[in-house]
């Protein structure tokens, strides 16, 4: 079975959250998966041998450098569209074709999808590979986590501004969650 990982950045080295689950998602996977991955590289990373750990386990890793997002952008994203912010944050063109060169050079059974930030890459999925299995592995409860900033920023008169973000945050999240989890085949989520 042939994989295809899109993660929010390098699984490599394993040293926080979503890199240490990621990169043991691919250990698993490789088990009994033959699995690629894309990923965002942040400025400085790069594949080397202080990636071999990663390089050995993936029959292909491609990258593409992490979207720069001014404030300028995000308040013009906010106010042009209805997607929330945590939909823009990952989505690039650079990325976009990376992964319908990827999609195009080879046909995998399953895309799996890390984090919501990666989400907007489904519709590309679909277009490019109909017959790939779409897993979403929803790493957080995002509209859940912005609801509670809502409710915290509200009891602080000097954070309404900010409470006012995350109430309008929370609606296109909940909308955005709902889509990604009725477009995906199969949804995975780990949490405490």
């Amino acid at each position: 079975m042939k994989v295809l990982l899109l993660t929010p950045q390098l699984p490599y080295p394993p040293h926080q959250g979503t890199s240490l689950r990621n990169f043991h998602i691919i250990r698993g996977l490789v088990q009994a998966c033959e699995v690629s991955l894309l990923s965002f590289l942040e400025a400085g990373q790069a594949i080397s041998e202080k990636t071999a750990p990663l390089t050995k386990l993936c029959k292909t890793i491609a990258t593409v450098p992490v979207p720069q997002r001014t404030m300028g952008k995000r308040l013009q994203q906010l106010l042009s569209t209805r997607r929330p912010d945590m939909a823009h944050r990952l989505f690039s063109q650079p990325f976009n074709i990376k992964l319908l060169q990827l999609l195009q050079a080879e046909s995998f059974d399953i895309v799996q999808i890390e984090g919501i930030e990666m989400a907007r890459y489904l519709p590309v999925i679909r277009h490019a590979s109909p017959r790939s299995k779409i897993v979403f592995d929803d790493h957080n409860a995002e509209t859940e986590l912005q609801r509670r900033n809502f409710l915290t920023d509200l009891r602080q008169p000097r954070r309404w501004v900010a409470a006012a973000y995350s109430a309008e945050q929370v609606r296109r999240l909940r909308r955005f969650e709902r889509w990604v989890c009725q477009q995906a085949d199969w949804i995975t989520a780990v949490s405490h």
